[in-house]
């Protein structure tokens, strides 16, 4: 009876050890690790350290109704979870152990052991793998560092990178989870918060993953590359970062690094925001600061994340930004504190909570080009931008030395609750002189003008409607109607990259016409615009205009016109002239235009001259001009005063 009963229990134990080894999600066979996995899906991807955390790399088979994948694997400690129709990231509920993944879920996780076994593993902060060999990087440059705020700071040096990324053991691998910051001339800056462990990790350039040349280390990727490796470690407490332990020489330096600039280069300084080679450019000036910083929602408002240069006077910065809304505000270190101060070019205000504002722009991409727009918020939580514009005219003789002899005033308000939706009302007088409301829906834009032409190669009907729908990247297809008692004129075509081509008809003339125009944007802009109409009416422009100099030249088969500027470092020579071939009458004008004031002389054959005298800054403008009919009598002229003030 006792044999029996100890048959018994032996059967039981066997049962049972067959039974789990069985349904265990990871198990050792035949030299391979067998990964088995229920879910209800059309595919199921393994993904993990030991793959760099790819998504879409070790594709499972459906095997009896389980989802199974083998590979071999060296003895070490591993993470891993399984991706299901390729977006959702699921844990192993079967695992041996877990380890928290850094996004408030986990991670499965088991050692290999040298003959075979799969083991749990109490869980821990950072999964400290095991059997892995790391070699020093001997020729390495200290781009590794803990701020004083406990951020690990990680820089890259690659002066025709885009947007670089980082990807490591810290963010499970994600080639696109976190970007690096740009500093300056080609230096690239990742902020990580890591706690302490060994993490491993590559930059991701433009689709290529790529070793840090900098790092502490380097081990094996499992695909015949390197990984880059450091420790994050806890020393007197406080955050530290070091090669790992054991990190043993070995041969030559693996990585080899890009040569950095010897000489930093010169570049022209605008103050506010600007585009430079697909970046924007943040430049201010702040005499009394010993260091500057950019903050906003881009970087989290860290406020050591992107440090300043200083160019020729002016705090200098720039970042590679996607299309949309950013606010911002730069922080300065004045006797070693931090004072947050909005930007006084800002292309826009709104309330930052706090009883102060923040700048804040819209990054929108037109014709393949990126370009700012403002985006303005008043205090009430209104977003409404307004100009007031005046004009007063007054005479001169030799009897009358100053006349009044009239004056004339418009307000202009712009309401944009959103980048979609805008609103633009001009008054002269008490009734409305012209109007522009703009909605835009995905790729579909409404546009209703009323006595304000619409965008287009050459200036239309100024009242009607406009339809914009954009059909694939950089290129859309455009119908327009305009307004006139006896007839409905129109205009269709097609925009894309930078040419335009449009069919219309009694929209530019009273006839059928033909319109188009092409633009090549880069270190010189060229543009080349062209009509032609059925009642043998035509007009063609061309110009072109590069950082220094601008020209452009249009002929409508009468009056040839000509304008242009030439850049004299901060200053400016603005001019413009036209003649008429039938009545031979001739005009031109020259203004000369520095920080803040211009000076502009006119002249209109055969005798009429002006001249212009200006204060303006951001906000406010005042111009006076005095006009003379006939130079031969000087005592009598027109004097024109004028301004605008903006809020």
């Amino acid at each position: 009876m006792e044999s029996l009963r100890m048959v018994r229990r032996f059967l039981l134990v066997a049962f049972l050890i067959v039974f789990t080894f069985s349904f265990a999600a990871v198990q050792y066979k035949d030299g391979k690790v067998v990964f088995t996995f229920k879910a209800q899906a059309q595919v199921v991807y393994l993904a993990g350290s030991f793959n760099n955390w790819s998504p879409t790399t070790w594709p499972m088979k459906l095997v009896d109704g389980v989802w199974v994948y083998e590979v071999e694997l060296k003895p070490g400690t591993y993470q891993y979870k399984y991706v299901i129709d390729s977006k959702i990231w699921k844990e192993d509920p079967e695992a041996p152990a877990y380890t928290d993944d850094g996004f408030g879920g986990k991670n499965g996780m088991f050692t290999l052991t040298p003959d075979g076994k799969i083991l749990g593993q109490a869980e821990s902060t950072q999964a400290q793998p095991t059997g892995k060999k790391y070699v020093l990087n001997e020729k390495r440059e200290n781009t590794i560092f803990v701020d004083v705020d406990g951020y690990v700071i990680i820089r890259y040096y690659n002066k025709d990178a885009k947007q670089p990324y980082i990807a490591g053991s810290f963010n499970n691998w994600k080639a696109d989870d976190t970007p690096l910051y740009f500093i300056e001339d080609g230096w690239w800056e990742a902020v990580l918060e890591l706690k302490p462990g060994v993490y491993e990790y590559k930059f991701v350039v433009d689709g290529n993953w790529i070793p840090d040349p900098n790092a502490f280390a380097y081990t094996d990727d499992g695909f015949g590359g390197l990984n880059s490796v450091l420790e994050v470690a806890m020393e007197s407490g406080k955050l530290v970062v070091r090669a790992p332990a054991g990190a043993v020489k070995e041969g030559k330096q693996v990585v080899k690094a890009e040569e950095k600039p010897a000489v930093v280069t010169t570049v022209k300084v605008t103050p506010g925001l600007s585009i430079v080679d697909g970046k924007v450019v943040f430049a201010v000036k702040k005499e009394n600061a010993q260091e500057a910083y950019l903050a906003g929602t881009f970087n989290g408002w860290n406020p050591r994340a992107q440090k300043m240069q200083l160019v020729d006077g002016y705090w200098v910065t720039s970042l590679a930004l996607q299309p949309g809304v950013h606010k911002y505000k730069y922080v300065f270190v004045i006797g070693g504190n931090d004072v947050w101060e909005e930007d006084p070019h800002a292309p826009g205000y709104e309330p930052d909570g706090f009883g102060g504002k923040n700048g804040v722009f819209n990054l929108v991409q037109k014709d393949g080009l990126l370009k700012i727009e403002g985006v303005e918020a008043q205090s009430g939580g209104l977003p409404v931008k307004g100009k007031y514009e005046f004009t007063y005219t007054l005479q001169t003789n030799a009897t009358n030395y100053l006349v009044f002899s009239g004056a004339t005033s418009k307000l202009t308000l712009t309401f944009t609750p959103n980048p979609d939706l805008s609103l633009s009302l001009t008054y002269g007088g008490a009734a409305i002189s012209n109007a522009l409301l703009r909605m835009k829906n995905d790729g579909l834009l409404v546009g209703f003008h009323y006595k304000k032409p619409w965008t287009l190669p050459v200036e239309g009907k100024d009242t009607g409607i406009v339809f914009s729908y954009e059909i694939a990247k950089d290129t859309s297809i455009v119908f327009g109607l305009g307004y006139e008692s006896n007839k409905l004129p129109l205009i269709a075509g097609i925009e894309f990259g930078g040419i335009r081509l449009f069919g219309a008809k009694d929209y530019y003339t009273n006839n059928y016409s033909v319109v188009g125009e092409y633009s090549l944007q880069g270190a010189i802009n060229v543009s080349l615009v062209g009509l032609y109409s059925l009642d043998n009416s035509y007009y063609f422009a061309l110009g072109f205009d590069t950082e220094l100099f601008g020209l452009s030249v249009d002929f409508d088969g009468s009056i040839i016109g000509m304008s242009g500027n030439v850049v004299l470092g901060k200053e400016k020579l603005a001019f413009s002239g036209s003649f008429d071939i039938s009545s031979a009458d001739l005009s031109g004008n020259v203004t000369y235009i520095a920080d803040g004031y211009k000076v502009g002389l006119g002249y209109t054959y055969p005798t009429k001259v002006y001249l212009l005298f200006g204060l303006f800054d951001k906000e406010k403008g005042l111009n006076i001009k005095i006009e003379n009919p006939d130079i031969t009598d000087i005592m009598t002229n027109t004097i024109m005063i004028s301004g605008y003030v903006n809020f």
